[in-house]
């Protein structure tokens, strides 16, 4: 049930969806500047009390029991259990509560995260096409700007040790599963390839034959000839044709495979990139510089 994008390539470049052409290297340019202008739209703001009041988590916190708490969330989310898609978005937030509990975060703090963890997906889910490094630089800004107690820039709610224990939850769940919710919560992109040769003779549509009509008896020996003729003519054409789509056949399959190539030295970049920069988080002190925040007791 997933909505199509589709993109026409052709040999010498792309038809994009306003009937311009575009080489690759534009194409791939066009899909950079999307995802630039996908982020755009997503700044690091506050995010406490954004989406849970202290009334909304007293409701979750006094749930007897796992099932009820899924329920809780759906109903102060507006999430329809029966669409697979909500349903995913559920187990996300439940999970989210779940290890603001575990760290025992006030209330407060379980308001801050869950939002920044909505965000987060928001931005994942506003385009198809790969954003996993602004994505990850934005979580980081969300983080930040709870962690530090500078007024009206930035607000203390985090301190230092639970922005890291944040960092190695959101790396171990999301982050490291981003390419799944990519492919659940954004359209597919489709590519259609057609290919075009200059000099090469267009391929004729094949012509339903015209029914004959039988000749009489006595013209049968006068027309022999020319129906062999007609007979050899017609067993050269089909020789030319199979010479040209053997031809057409050999071209296409070698474009597909340097079509093929490129795009998977591109997706092979991409994870060793994201992979170094995993390493390097994980193997890091984290952020510094955090100021303890007062908070809100949790209620009971």
């Amino acid at each position: 049930g997933r909505e199509d994008i589709w993109v026409v390539v052709q040999s010498s470049g792309i038809n994009a969806e306003y009937g311009e052409f575009l080489t690759f290297q534009q194409y791939f340019k066009r899909i950079n500047l999307r995802s630039k202008m996908s982020q755009a739209v997503f700044e690091p703001r506050m995010c406490v009390w954004n989406d849970l009041t202290s009334e909304h988590l007293d409701l979750i916190y006094s749930a007897s029991n796992n099932e009820n708490t899924l329920g809780v969330l759906a109903d102060i989310c507006k999430i329809d259990q029966s669409d697979i898609k909500q349903e995913i978005l559920l187990e996300f937030y439940f999970h989210t509560i779940q290890f603001a509990k575990s760290r025992e975060f006030n209330y407060a703090q379980t308001s801050a995260l869950f939002t920044i963890m909505k965000n987060v997906h928001n931005m994942c889910a506003a385009t198809p096409y790969n954003n996993n490094e602004a994505v990850y630089a934005y979580f980081k800004q969300l983080l930040v700007k709870h962690s530090l107690q500078r007024p009206p820039y930035s607000i203390g709610v985090f301190t230092v040790n639970q922005v890291q224990a944040i960092t190695e939850y959101a790396l171990n769940t999301y982050f490291r599963h981003f390419s799944m919710y990519k492919y659940a919560f954004t359209p597919k992109v489709r590519v259609d390839i057609s290919l075009h040769y200059d000099g090469a003779p267009p391929t004729p549509e094949p012509v339903a034959p015209e029914p004959e009509e039988e000749p009489a008896p006595e013209e049968v020996t006068e027309e022999a000839a020319p129906e062999e003729d007609t007979t050899e003519a017609e067993e050269a054409e089909t020789e030319e044709m199979k010479q040209l789509r053997e031809m057409i056949q050999t071209v296409m399959g070698n474009e597909l495979k340097t079509l093929q190539g490129r795009l998977e030295k591109m997706i092979s970049e991409q994870d060793s990139k994201i992979s170094k920069q995993v390493e390097a988080l994980e193997e890091s002190s984290g952020l510094k510089g955090g100021s303890k925040s007062p908070g809100n007791k949790k209620k009971k």
